[in-house]
């Protein structure tokens, strides 16, 4: 019993929700450049773009595992031309850029699949003086669910009861 109980101990101990690791690319004719490139979160931004700048920046994301991940985008100071999509090899996903004061924020929550590669596109048409943008894509964890901890002790019992059954049935 004691066997037992130390397995069952230690698979609910080894239960462990590691984040997927993401890898980020940008492409040839970006203005933006990749800060972190992979990890459990990746960022991109750009500098200080000159008034009237078009700017059209492609980011190739990926992950190992599959995963939900978040989307920050922030726009300083928004241009009125702007625009984000991303990219699943299929549909094409058009992103709303809410507008605070002279600010653009975007935040969007998605489920990405392993090995499949995503293109978030962004589009900057005019851009103001001194335009730039920040991104950041991180993974968000997942929860053990709550059932996983209620379920492991009924089981132990289970398995207790099972043993004192075979004893009284012995004797």
């Amino acid at each position: 019993m004691k066997k037992t109980m130390l397995f069952f101990a230690a698979l609910l101990l080894s239960f462990n929700v590691s984040a997927a690791s993401l890898d980020l690319a940008g492409g040839v004719g970006n203005t933006g450049t990749v800060g972190l490139a992979s990890g459990s979160t990746v960022t991109a931004a750009t500098s200080s773009l000159s008034k009237g700048a078009t700017v059209f920046d492609s980011f190739t994301l990926t992950s190992d595992t599959a995963t939900s991940a978040i989307l920050s985008l922030t726009f300083n100071p928004l241009a009125p031309t702007t625009s984000v999509s991303i990219f699943d090899g299929t549909d094409i996903i058009g992103l709303s850029v809410l507008k605070i004061g002279s600010l653009g924020i975007l935040e969007y929550t998605w489920l990405l699949d392993a090995a499949t590669e995503y293109v978030v596109n962004i589009f900057i048409g005019s851009a103001l003086t001194g335009s730039n943008y920040d991104l950041r894509i991180a993974t968000s964890e997942v929860p053990l669910p709550a059932a996983l901890w209620l379920f492991a002790p009924a089981l132990i019992g289970f398995l207790g009861f099972r043993r004192k059954a075979n004893k009284l049935a012995a004797a």
